[in-house]
């Protein structure tokens, strides 16, 4: 039996895919502890997993970052608010989370570290304490390449040796400038865990501090790199199946007849973290209200009644959450603001997409979605970061006129299911933790 630390970063689409990690380890009869908010508590318990609680970090709800920013002073969308975000979200936590972490460490010595994309805390520990350490990501990977653009800016791969010039300077200005404080900052976290420096741009010290790095994903959905590093290995998704209870809305039988019959079937979904419907949600109502698809919008983190309109059209289903797994095999097309464990539930599915967002990393999300050739991408406002009801109204007609994404989407289906990310993650960890057993002992530090 191992002892494997989970460090993650209290954030549903941060947890959630390491879940199902977790329970295959501890039904492998490993010891396994795991780091992370009040949030999640019960879920990790549900596992087997024994809890260690947020004491010294931040142990803030994902549905109040957008209330807990803007209480504390954070500007609107845009580059100056990415540089707060970064500052404030990324690495401000990262020195009560690594007290909370030694204190584990203190008493019950892991053989593994397991963090998730941003879990600094979990990389730095194991450093310090010479452990190894795998990364799960649970965004687009965000290494930087010679042959992608700067991630975070949502452009595509260059297509010409210019356009792959505009955007080494276009990444130099960013990492330079646009990131100058942060990565001070992050240098400083550095130093105060008394962990030698790594030489690159915060950014890319994924590869750098983790043993190995695995990317929850598959290589449709993904720019092809010449120069990845050779402990990054894309490993599939980590899909939530039988996670959630299935308990049918009073409407679930409209939408096993509107398949029935034909007729579309939409679904609008925007995520756990950018909250507020005006974005997405209230746009997309507006856009295919009245017509002959039928529209089922879940509302994540509040009841339909509190945040959506008193009377909807007459073809609207609304619920706060419905398992994707029982509904996503009746969706024609999803509508999302790309949460990158939806899109990929959606496309594990066969279901193509719309997606409107440019927050975090959703507008990776949605450039690879558009690159995939699995759905289409929208704009939405520099500030706002809401979409428009004639551009949804007209991404949905596009997506389900155009039988080359439903193609490609199940294209995508057939390459998710050729994969088992949980038992390949399990064999990585494992492997790792074998590495620190000697002779039937525990190895010394």
């Amino acid at each position: 039996m191992s002892r494997i630390l989970f460090s993650l970063t209290p954030i549903t689409g941060h947890v959630r895919p390491a879940l199902p990690v977790v329970r295959a380890l501890v039904g492998a009869g490993h010891d396994v502890v795991v780091h992370t908010g009040t949030k999640f508590a019960s879920a990790v318990a549900a596992t087997g997993a024994t809890v260690a609680p947020v004491v010294h970090g931040r142990d803030l709800d994902d549905a109040e970052l957008d209330a807990w920013s803007a209480a504390h002073g954070a500007p609107e969308p845009g580059v100056k608010r990415l540089q707060w975000d970064v500052l404030h979200h990324f690495l401000g936590p990262v020195p009560g989370d690594l007290a909370d972490l030694e204190a584990v460490v203190d008493g019950w010595r892991p053989d593994v570290v397991v963090t998730d994309t941003t879990g600094i805390a979990g990389a730095l520990l194991a450093r310090r304490h010479g452990l190894p350490s795998v990364q799960l990501t649970v965004t687009p990977l965000p290494v930087s390449s010679r042959d992608t653009a700067p991630f975070g800016t949502g452009l595509q791969p260059p297509r010409t040796g210019l356009q792959a010039l505009r955007y080494r300077l276009l990444d130099s200005f960013i990492k330079r400038v646009v990131f100058k404080d942060a990565q001070r900052a992050a240098l400083a976290l550095v130093d105060d865990a008394g962990v030698e420096r790594p030489e690159a741009f915060f950014l890319d010290w994924m590869p750098t501090f983790a043993t190995r790095v695995l990317h929850l994903s598959v290589p449709s959905l993904e720019y092809p790199r010449s120069d990845l590093p050779a402990n990054v290995e894309t490993v599939g998704a980590v899909l939530p199946r039988g996670v959630d209870l299935f308990e049918p809305p009073a409407w679930w039988g409209d939408v096993v007849a509107a398949k029935a019959d034909g007729r579309p079937v939409v679904l609008v979904t925007q995520g756990t973290v950018a909250t507020d419907p005006s974005r997405l949600l209230f746009p997309a109502i507006e856009a295919l209200g009245g017509s002959r698809a039928l529209v089922v919008v879940t509302t994540g983190t509040a009841e339909p009644e509190d945040v959506l309109p008193r009377h909807l059209p007459a073809n609207v289903r609304a619920a706060r959450f419905v398992p994707f797994e029982q509904l996503l095999p009746l969706v024609d097309v999803m509508v999302t603001n790309g949460g990158f464990g939806g899109v990929q539930q959606a496309l594990a599915a066969g279901v193509p997409l719309v997606v409107a967002g440019r927050t975090e990393d959703k507008a990776e999300v949605g450039a690879r979605v558009a690159w995939a050739g699995v759905g289409v991408a929208l704009p939405t406002d520099r500030t706002t970061d809401a979409t428009t009801t004639r551009a949804v109204a007209d991404g949905v007609r596009r997506v389900l006129g155009d039988p080359s994404f439903a193609r490609r989407a199940g294209e995508l289906a057939d390459e998710y299911a050729r994969y088992d990310a949980v038992a390949r993650v399990v064999e990585v960890v494992e492997d790792l933790a074998g590495q620190r057993v000697v002779g039937g002992e525990r190895a010394a530090a």
